[in-house]
């Protein structure tokens, strides 16, 4: 598995990397977060690492309800602290 680099900012391909790892998966573009075996519990621990990774706030819905593309453009969109 390729290892996340946060750096490189939010992408689709970044987003699958985290989903991964979290889940311990393989991530496919077209299922949601609960469709490839997330729950409410891995779901906060995305919250925590886009936090800690892009310092940003993911919304948990969101997380839950959403495509790996979609969470992407999600969290693409999402204020930024200043």
């Amino acid at each position: 598995m390729t290892q996340l680099d946060a750096s490189q900012g939010i992408t689709e391909k970044s987003v699958r990397l985290l989903l991964a790892d979290i889940l311990g998966t393989e991530i496919l573009d077209d299922l949601t977060f609960l469709a490839q075996g997330g729950d409410s519990y891995h779901a906060v621990l995305v919250v925590e690492r886009v936090s800690e990774l892009w310092g940003i706030e993911a919304d948990f819905t969101t997380v839950l309800r959403s495509t790996p593309v979609e969470l992407a453009a999600a969290l693409g969109a999402a204020p930024r602290p200043s």
